[in-house]
């Protein structure tokens, strides 16, 4: 049967109990039209002029000598294929979502750790505590940096060679900081751990989208959330006393431990887990297979040159075309995209304040604040730590809501109810910055500013979670060129604010320090009010979600 300009062929999907499609032709345009991914996945379509089947109907196909060669077969799962990680058992789902999402508090302790060292680093190496300083802010430029390259390495090569090979690099250069004979070497070493521990920055979210279908998504994103909001100040938690106690280097030492240790079993347990990839692998398998059989079909070169995965389209991928697209795309969102402008602007803003108080804490709570040695302002992080355990818990509330909205909608997505608690949320931040800024007094009991701040790490859990979210929602299949965006600005942010904060704390004074943050904050508390109510007009107005306007795909990304 071959395909005229007139007509498409397409394969009906009709499942029947065993999870196979009937093959059963059509000529209409209608069913050919969308291939999106998510209907590929689904088996319920087909690509425009090709067959879409799986694995067994390709081969039995083929063997038969009944598939044509004109018409290019392209690969996709089966109704209940074991391949597809979004089948796999809920016990493996939910070890591969915990294990990435423990991997954001790795990387975020190696980043923010370092600041219970930076006394010792500082006197070591006979610098400025500004100099110093600089260790955070280029592990942080490093997290910027790092998903920009490792994206389309990831697109290219898949998720779990991405993991094990830049997580390898934050394990290996924690070696040359723990004997660095001066200060430049801890600085060039610590941009390239940082470059090395971004993976779960630009994976982790993936990963999770690669697992959970969007509405069985919520508990994942949960603990993905809780894991990028919590790791920061957790870092201070945990390496105040060590740093104190044993130095930098042994630090240094402890992170090439803890990390390594991970990556050994990195290697032996997390699989690959891209739909992308997976497919890839199966559609060479089957040419593989096929090569090797006699079947008689007397074109057989050319129908098994024929045979690719669903979502290449057996259009061969370059990576010079994934590095032009990933580096580029991204600054076009930035530049032109009000969505993607407000995520990054309200996300660098939420960053750079965290990173910012890795230096105001010890001014607050240290030697002429409340006299806290290292180890005990370290351990004054666990406010912000806690706000985000305790709003992590209140999440089922707001997918709940989520949950409602999409029913509503015939069970297709509505980005816009993601932002239904940032609204109370971004309140929060403000407040709670009021509240510190006036409480950190030597005056007031310790206690107090450190209660206000875990209400901030309560509303940073809220909104961060909430705004990516939307982004992703709204974005779907561009969504990872517009999180590149706002992971990028994010990190920028949050490697410059920690850089001026003990002039700025110095100055002014704790109280109008981190009052001034706190009037920043204002201005952002808008946004998720206008993207609750009025988001769906934003959707209409871009050429990039106004695609995914109807909210009907559920696909990774």
């Amino acid at each position: 049967m071959a395909a005229t300009h007139h007509d498409t062929i397409s394969l009906d999907s009709k499942h029947d109990a065993s999870g196979r499609t009937s093959g059963v032709f059509a000529d209409t345009k209608d069913e050919a039209k969308d291939d999106s991914p998510s209907r590929l996945e689904r088996n319920d379509t087909t690509l425009d002029g090709g067959l879409l089947l799986n694995e067994d109907e390709a081969l039995t196909l083929v063997r038969g000598g009944r598939a044509p060669t004109a018409v290019p077969i392209f690969i996709t799962f089966a109704r209940n294929d074991t391949a597809n990680p979004r089948n796999w058992s809920k016990a493996k789902k939910w070890y591969i979502t915990c294990f990435a999402s423990f991997l954001n508090v790795l990387t975020c302790l190696c980043a923010g750790g370092y600041s219970s060292a930076s006394d010792d680093i500082s006197s070591t190496f006979n610098v400025s505590a500004e100099v110093a300083t600089l260790g955070l802010s280029l592990y942080i430029l490093g997290f910027a940096v790092g998903p920009m390259l490792l994206a389309p390495l990831s697109e290219y090569f898949g998720r779990s060679p991405v993991y094990l090979g830049s997580w390898f690099i934050l394990v290996l250069f924690q070696i040359p900081v723990a004997l660095a004979p001066n200060i430049a070497t801890v600085l060039v070493c610590r941009f390239i751990q940082g470059f090395g521990g971004s993976a779960p920055l630009t994976n982790t979210g993936g990963t999770i989208s690669d697992l959970w279908a969007r509405n069985e998504s919520g508990n994942a994103m949960m603990i993905y959330g809780l894991s990028s909001t919590f790791g920061p100040p957790f870092a201070l938690v945990v390496s105040g006393y060590f740093a104190m106690s044993l130095g930098f280097r042994w630090l240094f030492w402890f992170f090439m431990i803890v990390t390594g240790s991970i990556w050994i079993l990195m290697l032996f347990t997390l699989p690959e887990t891209r739909h992308s990839i997976i497919l890839e692998s199966k559609a060479a398998k089957i040419r593989k297979t096929l090569a090797k059989e006699h079947t008689n079909h007397q074109d057989i070169k050319t129908l098994i040159g024929n045979i690719s995965d669903a979502h290449t389209k057996g259009q061969k991928r370059s990576m010079h075309t994934l590095f032009a697209t990933n580096l580029t795309r991204p600054f076009r969102f930035l530049f032109t995209e009000p969505i993607t402008i407000g995520a990054a602007a309200y996300n660098g803003f939420i960053y750079g304040i965290v990173y910012l108080f890795n230096e105001a804490f010890p001014l607050v709570f240290g030697p002429g604040g409340h006299d806290f040695n290292t180890g005990e302002w370290g351990l004054s992080f666990l406010g912000l730590a806690l706000g985000s355990v305790v709003a992590a818990c209140f999440y089922p509330l707001q997918e709940r809501y989520y949950l409602r909205r999409t029913a509503a909608n015939d069970g297709k997505g509505v980005p816009e109810a993601r932002m239904w608690s940032a609204c109370f949320g971004a309140f929060l931040l403000p407040i709670s910055l009021f509240w510190f800024a006036w409480t950190s007094s030597p005056t007031v009991h310790w206690i107090v500013p450190i209660i206000a701040s875990g209400f901030f790490g309560a509303g940073i859990y809220i909104v961060v979670l909430a705004v990516l979210n939307f982004v992703v929602d709204s974005y779907q299949s561009y969504s990872a060129s517009a999180l590149a965006g706002v992971i990028l600005v994010r990190n920028v942010v949050g490697a410059g604010f920690p850089l001026f904060a003990s002039q700025m704390y110095g100055r002014l004074g704790n109280e109008w320090a981190s009052t001034l943050l706190a009037f920043l904050s204002l201005l952002f508390v808008p946004i998720p009010i206008i993207w609750f109510f009025r988001g769906e007009r934003l959707r209409l107005k871009s050429p990039w979600a106004r695609e995914h306007f109807d909210q009907a795909e559920d696909a990774p990304h």
